[in-house]
C-alpha cells in the first residue's frame, strides 16, 4: 500500500490518499524508480507557498526495497522541480484520486472550492507554468520597508533573531507545527488552527473568519495595544490564499519577516527566494489576499492547539 500527500497547503493539513491495490501500488513505485533523478528525500529548503510536491510512502516493506526506493521519498513541483519531467509524474499521482480513497482534515468546516483531483491539476499547471518563469537567485538587498509597519507605533511589541534550526532540525517538529505555530512562536505538535484553541475555529477561508479565529485565541489587531504582562507581543501578518488556505509571516529582530509554509521548513525568503522585507509586496504565490497585520501575545500563543 502507498500513502500519497499533496504538499500544497501551509495553514490547513494536506490531503492524502491511500493506493491500497497492489499491482497498481507497485506500478507507482516504479516508475518513480524509473525517474529516481526527479525525487528528493524531502520537500526542498526554500520550496515557499503554494502546490510544493508530492511526498509517497510505503506502507510496506515488500516492494521499495527491490526498486532501490526508500520507505518516503518526495517528487518536487514547480521552481523546485528537478525535471521536465516531474509534472508528467505528479499527473500520474494525482490521477490515482479517481479510484482510491482519498482524506481531507475538514474540522473546521471548510472544503475546498472544487473536488480535489481537478484543484490539484489546476495547482500543479499553475506550479509548472511558474516553474519554467523561475531562475531567481536570492537577494539580501537592502531593508526595503512599507510605511504600514515602519510607521511610528503606539504598541510596544517584541521581536526575537530568526532561529530556523528550532523548528527545522527535527523531523517531527517540522512536519506537526505549521504557519500559525511559527506565527506564535509556539511549538506544540498541533498543526494549530485559528480558534481552535477558544473553541471557535474559523468557519471560512477569508480574512474575516481567519482573523476572527485568531482574535478569539487572543491577538491583537494592529494598534490595539497589549501590556507588558503579555510578552513576548509579536507582531505578525496575515495572508489567505481565496476559499482554500491561510498562511501567517513575523517579523524578526533582522528587520526581515520569517515564515513555516506547513510541514515544510521554515525560512525568511519568499517563493522568488528573496529576504522577505515586506510581507505586503512578496511573492506569495497563490496567497493573494493580505488581511493585515496582528499581535500575538503570551495568552494567546498558550492557548493555540
Amino acid at each position: 500500500m502507498l500513502r500519497i500527500t499533496a504538499d500544497v497547503f501551509s495553514g490547513r493539513q494536506n490531503p492524502v490518499w491511500t493506493v491500497g491495490e497492489e499491482r497498481t501500488a507497485r506500478n507507482t513505485l516504479r516508475a518513480l524508480s524509473e525517474g529516481s533523478e526527479l525525487l528528493t528525500e524531502d520537500a526542498p529548503a526554500r520550496a515557499g507557498v503554494g502546490f510544493r510536491g508530492l511526498l509517497v510512502e510505503s506502507l510496506s516493506d515488500e516492494a521499495a526495497p527491490d526498486l532501490r526506493l526508500g520507505s518516503t521519498t518526495y517528487l518536487p513541483v514547480g521552481r523546485e522541480a528537478k525535471g521536465p519531467r516531474a509534472a508528467e509524474l505528479a499527473e500520474r499521482l494525482i490521477g490515482l484520486l479517481d479510484r482510491v480513497d482519498t482524506s481531507l482534515d475538514t474540522e473546521e468546516g471548510v472544503s475546498l472550492p472544487e473536488p480535489l483531483r481537478p484543484f490539484l491539476t489546476t495547482q500543479l499547471t499553475t506550479a509548472t507554468e511558474e516553474g519554467s518563469r523561475s531562475g531567481v537567485s536570492i537577494q539580501e538587498g537592502g531593508q526595503e520597508t512599507s510605511e504600514s509597519f515602519t510607521a511610528a507605533a503606539t504598541c510596544y511589541y517584541d521581536v526575537t533573531p530568526f532561529n530556523p534550526g528550532f523548528w527545522n532540525d527535527d523531523q517531527n517538529t517540522r512536519l506537526r507545527n505549521n504557519c500559525y505555530n511559527y506565527a506564535s512562536n509556539w511549538r506544540n505538535n498541533t498543526f494549530a488552527q485559528p480558534g481552535r484553541g477558544c473553541g471557535s475555529q474559523y468557519t471560512a477561508l477569508t480574512c474575516a473568519e481567519v482573523g476572527r479565529g485568531a482574535l478569539c485565541d487572543g491577538m491583537h489587531r494592529r494598534y490595539d495595544c497589549f501590556p507588558d504582562s503579555e510578552w513576548p507581543r509579536h507582531l505578525v501578518a496575515l495572508v489567505i490564499w481565496p476559499n482554500t488556505d491561510f498562511h501567517w509571516y513575523r517579523l524578526q529582530s533582522e528587520g526581515y519577516w520569517a515564515h513555516k509554509p506547513g510541514s515544510t521548513a521554515a525560512r525568511n525568503v519568499d517563493n522568488s527566494n528573496r529576504v522577505i522585507n515586506n510581507p505586503e509586496t512578496c511573492d506569495r504565490g497563490p496567497y493573494t489576499q493580505f488581511c493585515g497585520y496582528f499581535y500575538g501575545c503570551h495568552t494567546q500563543r498558550q492557548r493555540i492547539r
